[in-house]
């Protein structure tokens, strides 16, 4: 091992600058799949429970379609002082020419004892400054709790609230309006269906997550 300071403060503290910043993504990425973690287990307790057996604070969530809060960490700064160092790695073996080092930026942590204990000075440490924001998911990303297609609830004449089939042609506007896709079970007449055809079945049953340009199964 090398005698210089400076290599033994690489060697016990020193990462790829890349994987310095990285790590403190993972950080945050982490914090924020905890808060996304309470919010799913909110949503599953409301719309996976028996309903049955549920208590009626949920039951009443449910029939007014609540949806529990997600928190989204907006933007995150984060300020280092660390002393850079540069390292070359040879890639091709025996030296040649100057292009088989491959250069390669460290960055250690710089705090008052390494600074006392390695005598780095000021000329010796830089400070970075950067920031972590959220990327809008695409499309294909989003999550939705998957309602009854094939039925709905309506108002009787006599104004008592029944379970009414939905059309073929409703339930393709509803599936459009969830950027689902649709498709048709072995028992289903494919060149019999009409816009007034309804079903019995559908899969993922109501309730479940799906993602956008998921397929659903009507039977």
């Amino acid at each position: 091992m090398s005698s210089n300071s400076y290599d033994y403060v690489k060697d016990a503290f020193a990462a790829p600058l890349g994987d310095f910043i990285a790590s403190i993504g993972e950080g945050v990425g982490e914090a924020q799949a905890a808060l996304d973690e309470g919010s799913l287990r909110q949503t599953l307790e409301i719309y996976n429970s028996d309903p049955d057996k549920s208590p009626e604070i949920l039951k009443m969530l449910r029939d007014v379609g609540y949806q529990p809060t997600f928190y989204t960490i907006p933007k995150t700064t984060a300020k280092a002082k660390i002393s850079l160092s540069i390292s070359q790695q040879n890639t091709n073996g025996p030296v040649q020419n100057s292009r088989a080092f491959k250069p390669k930026m460290y960055a250690t942590p710089v705090n008052a004892s390494n600074a006392n204990k390695y005598n780095l000075g000021l000329n010796a440490t830089a400070e970075i400054q950067f920031d972590i924001v959220p990327v809008p998911p695409s499309d294909t990303q989003i999550i939705r709790l998957l309602p009854n297609v094939i039925e709905k609830k309506v108002l009787n004449d006599d104004g008592i609230e029944i379970t009414k089939k939905r059309t073929f042609k409703e339930i393709r506007t509803l599936l459009t309006e969830y950027g689902l896709e649709y498709s048709f079970g072995e028992t289903i007449d494919t060149e019999k269906v009409t816009d007034e055809s309804t079903f019995s079945k559908q899969t993922p049953s109501p309730g479940s997550m799906v993602r956008n340009g998921n397929s659903i199964l009507l039977e």
